[in-house]
């Protein structure tokens, strides 16, 4: 019996020690599983405050990513363009394909002062010259006449539109250099000394006009030759607005066919052939100013004013024609005043031929086919604002007609 008491007390003892190590034990295993405890016990203590306050909306679902096997390269040019502003497309250089046929061109000339973009001018001469334009002499004058207002009426950006026109061709660049001089710029001949370098073998010309030895716009002679002149002033209209190159127009209606002559004279106006070798190119400018001015004026009726206006101040010979100019403009009737200067012209041709102090009738049908290109330009239907002379290919058809 008292073994049997000494037996449970040393199994008690041994429980004992062992149940404390057990503890110790459990302590630690509970130590380092403590963080996955403290979880739910956050969880379980942020209930409340969360149910304070209104639940958040749910996350948005993450974007789909791109297919691994779709190169980033191609699923970025899938994307659709971004719209540029209005502001970056008007600064935007416009490329030279813009122009995609010479009527968009023509439209787009006729069309500058309402819409005026001189960032686009480069662009457009360089379609001139693709176009042909500048291969033709009444045309490369209408031309050199609008690049020139450009030039003329951007005293500011005026300069850094020029070096954007090249490269030109050798012969083209005639072009460019008149359109400097006939800018009115202050400063044209620094300007002109500027881009010299772009043009070495175009250094005669350019030291003609330094020299004084070309006449600048509003100086170009009327009565030898005065028809290319006429389509400068006209050019250079178009891109200003400006009346006087109009009103150095009006100056060669002195030689033009008033209302009154029942027939066109040729010794009427002049006396003798002999005595005024420029008669035939005098009869031309004059017709092809009137009917011009005629034609331009019904589609831009402000012109009117300006004609109402110099016909109280012009002498009877220039006032008289300009009158038929008003009255033909107003009831859009600029064909007739078209017609009866085209038959003026055919009837100094023909005196031309006939007299004996002429040229011989080869050389006088080549003259005035080339001259009376423009007066027959509405007769292809060409008749268009600020291009009457210029847009066409077979602009010299109806005159080339006239001299057989």
């Amino acid at each position: 019996m008292r073994s049997c008491a000494l037996i449970a007390l040393a199994s008690f003892g041994v429980l004992g020690l062992t149940v404390p190590a057990a503890a110790q034990n459990s302590v630690s295993v509970a130590k380092q599983s403590s963080p996955q405890l403290l979880a739910p016990t956050q969880t379980q203590s942020a209930t409340p405050a969360a149910q304070e306050t209104p639940p958040s909306p749910p996350p948005a679902p993450p974007a789909a990513s791109a297919p691994a096997e779709v190169p980033i390269e191609k699923y970025t040019t899938m994307r659709p363009p971004i719209p540029m502003s209005a502001a970056q497309e008007q600064a935007a250089p416009e490329p030279q394909g813009a122009f995609t046929s010479p009527e968009r061109l023509m439209d787009w000339i006729s069309n500058y002062r309402k819409h005026k973009n001189p960032s686009r001018v480069p662009a457009a001469v360089h379609a001139m010259q693709d176009y042909g334009l500048f291969a033709d002499e009444e045309k490369a004058w209408f031309c050199t006449g609008f690049i020139a207002g450009v030039l003329g009426s951007n005293p500011r950006d005026g300069p850094a539109l020029v070096p954007r026109m090249f490269p030109m061709p050798d012969k083209e660049q005639a072009v460019i250099i008149r359109a400097i001089v006939y800018s009115g710029r202050p400063d044209w001949r620094e300007l002109l000394e500027k881009n010299s370098s772009r043009m070495p073998l175009r250094r005669p010309l350019i030291d003609d006009f330094l020299a004084g030895k070309r006449p600048v716009l509003m100086e170009l002679p009327l009565d030898h030759g005065g028809s290319p002149g006429i389509y400068a002033l006209w050019g250079y209209y178009v891109a200003t607005g400006q009346y006087e190159p109009v009103v150095r127009i009006m100056q060669a209606l002195r030689w033009s066919k008033k209302k009154e002559d029942s027939r066109f004279s040729f010794r009427k106006v002049f006396s003798g052939w002999g005595h005024d070798p420029s008669a035939v190119e005098k009869i031309t400018t004059g017709g092809t100013a009137k009917w011009t001015l005629a034609s331009y004026a019904e589609r831009d009726r402000q012109l009117l004013n300006l004609y109402r206006a110099e016909s109280a101040r012009q002498p009877e010979e220039i006032a008289k024609p300009l009158n038929d100019v008003i009255e033909a403009a107003e009831i859009f009737e600029s064909e007739k005043v078209r017609k009866d200067q085209f038959g003026a012209i055919e009837d100094a041709q023909k005196q031309q031929m006939t007299n004996e102090a002429g040229m011989t009738k080869g050389a006088t049908a080549g003259s005035i086919a080339i001259a009376t290109g423009c007066v027959a330009a509405t007769a292809l239907g060409q008749a268009y604002i600020a291009l009457p002379c210029v847009l066409g290919g077979a602009l010299y058809t109806g005159a080339v007609k006239l001299a057989h």
